[in-house]
């Protein structure tokens, strides 16, 4: 009868702690990881005219850059059950072709004039470090909706094709530029939890900021971003 009685007192006892295991925590901090989406479509066009024995030459170039797969990373403190204070990290880089033209007058004959052109294929990345504060909405125990806002500090490194004329003859040069801007973000971030700590979700977000470079002045960069990933709580 003791025997028996202390083995139903230990299977409640293992029972009730695996109940316990299995209810969710208040989690302190979290991390998300995901691979996201930009669909923002941005063209840079350039410009310039020159004189040159006597008559007018013109420089242009022009890109698009449109939309691509990126990067994203977050983490951040609970700092109640309500609202979370952390920092995400984003990557956008693309590489599409751009154009460049150079129109020169002719040293000897009047208004005749020499033209180069080239596509060469310029890179362009985004990093982008935003402070996120967000409250949080439990639908449940596994489902949780956050929504977010702060400001973000994108940080540009864009190559632009350049075109000059030297010693009467047209040249096509590439250069790397690199800048900051200041901008914001805000979104809404959907998490399910299939335990207390590990989960999934999926976010939408608009970040917007702006930069200048020397090649170029107001640049806008980011744009709506969107994607899926992993979510974990400790």
């Amino acid at each position: 009868m003791k025997t028996r009685i202390i083995g139903s007192a230990i299977c409640l006892s293992l029972a009730g702690a695996a109940g316990a295991a299995a209810q969710p925590t208040n989690p302190k901090g979290y991390l998300d990881v995901n691979i996201a989406g930009q669909t923002q479509s941005t063209t840079v066009s350039t410009n310039s005219t020159f004189s040159l024995f006597g008559e007018t030459g013109s420089t242009s170039s022009s890109q698009t850059v449109g939309q691509g797969l990126m990067f994203d990373a977050g983490a951040g403190y609970h700092v109640s059950k309500e609202f979370t204070i952390g920092v995400s990290v984003s990557r956008f880089t693309r590489a599409p072709e751009g154009t460049v033209r150079v129109t020169a007058p002719d040293p000897i004959a009047f208004n005749s004039f020499s033209v180069l052109s080239a596509s060469p294929k310029l890179r362009q990345t985004e990093l982008a470090t935003s402070v996120k504060l967000a409250y949080l909405l439990r639908v449940n125990d596994s489902t949780e909706v956050a929504i977010f806002a702060g400001p973000s500090f994108v940080r540009l490194s864009k190559e632009i094709a350049t075109g000059s004329v030297v010693n009467g003859a047209p040249q096509i040069a590439i250069v790397s530029q690199t800048g900051t801007g200041i901008g914001a973000e805000g979104g809404l971030d959907v998490s399910y939890l299939f335990t207390p700590r590990l989960g999934t979700g999926v976010f939408v977000r608009y970040l917007r900021a702006q930069v200048d470079l020397p090649a170029a002045a107001d640049l806008k960069v980011g744009g709506f971003q969107g994607g899926v990933g992993l979510r974990v709580r400790f």
